[in-house]
């Protein structure tokens, strides 16, 4: 798989991390820190790949939902500026999806069909003769970094019978770093390949709030999050077709890219738990994505290259919170 994760972006985001859970060691007692561990389920935008041809329109031969299970990681904390309410908070999330695989097999048995294979740019193709069947298979994996440091203020709501609440803004940035490898083969032993990146980057503001209330006894924590971000995705791929004796047909690299803005909603619930003396919060979560880029192939030869379109997407989160 062609790789492109930027190693100098991710220490840099560990460092701001650490850095803010280290703040003065002295003042410790104002200071909470948190660690969490869990699954991580994002439901992306579909990949598709490979293309249906009767003569008249071209469709999608094969599509990937883009929804696996990988895991998480979360460094944060609040630093209390006594004696008033205000609140420093800080975060940084690392999750992703080593390997997401799927594949299907295609036989071309309607005379008036094929079903063919086109390279990024749209300049190249290969299609499927008389009962001839296609094998798609696509492998591809996601890498994702959410760092967040904004302010809080703490009020209390006991007077309308609620307990605390904490709401804020900050500075927010996420990314989503999409990998995708595609191998055609076709029955006579000719073969396609694709392999694509896919980064899409989101920068702006996110509001949170945070209602602290006892359940029968039991303190829960309801978490809403509201983001607004300026979502600016590159691509890359590069793709190449072969004959059956492996001679190279064609190629055609590509590189393009999509700027917007969009909105992002979060909702969670964590609960306190003591096990051995140590505080932990099991947590469960879903936030949504207005937009997410989305590649876009093309369906036919010689119509226009791969752009990139947008889709919503989603992300499931249950993990385990420890508490310092």
């Amino acid at each position: 798989m062609h790789k492109k994760h930027s190693s100098a972006r991710l220490a840099f985001s560990l460092a701001i991390a650490l850095a803010t859970a280290a703040i003065d060691r002295e003042a410790s007692a104002q200071a909470d820190l948190f660690l969490s561990a869990g699954a991580w389920v994002p439901v992306l935008p579909e990949y598709k790949a490979g293309t249906i041809s009767d003569g008249g329109s071209s469709t999608d031969l094969f599509s990937d939902d883009q929804t696996d299970v990988g895991a998480q990681l979360t460094l944060g904390g609040f630093y209390h500026f006594a004696p008033t309410r205000t609140l420093f908070e800080s975060d940084l999330q690392i999750a992703g999806i080593g390997s997401m695989g799927s594949s299907g097999t295609f036989t071309d048995n309607d005379p008036t069909a094929s079903y063919g294979f086109v390279t990024l740019d749209g300049r190249g193709r290969m299609a499927t003769v008389g009962g001839e069947s296609l094998t798609m298979d696509v492998d591809s994996d996601v890498f994702h970094l959410h760092k967040y440091v904004g302010l809080r203020d703490r009020f209390s709501l006991d007077w309308i019978g609620l307990g605390d609440i904490t709401i804020g803004c900050g500075f927010s940035w996420m990314l989503f770093d999409q990998d995708f490898q595609t191998d055609a083969r076709f029955g006579d032993g000719r073969r396609g390949q694709s392999i694509e990146d896919l980064d899409t980057n989101y920068l702006g503001g996110e509001f949170r709030g945070t209602l602290r209330q006892s359940i029968f006894g039991q303190i829960c924590y309801f978490d809403a999050r509201y983001g607004i971000y300026e979502m600016d995705a590159e691509y890359f791929g590069t793709s190449t077709l072969h004959f059956n004796g492996g001679g190279l047909a064609a190629q055609g690299d590509l590189s393009t890219g999509l700027k917007q803005t969009t909105t992002t909603a979060e909702l969670a619930m964590r609960t306190d738990i003591c096990i051995g003396g140590w505080l932990v919060r099991p947590m469960i979560g879903v936030k949504y994505f207005d937009d997410m880029a989305q590649i876009n192939h093309p369906l036919e030869f010689l119509g226009g290259p791969t752009t990139l379109t947008t889709d919503s997407a989603y992300v499931f989160n249950g993990s385990i919170e420890f508490c310092f």
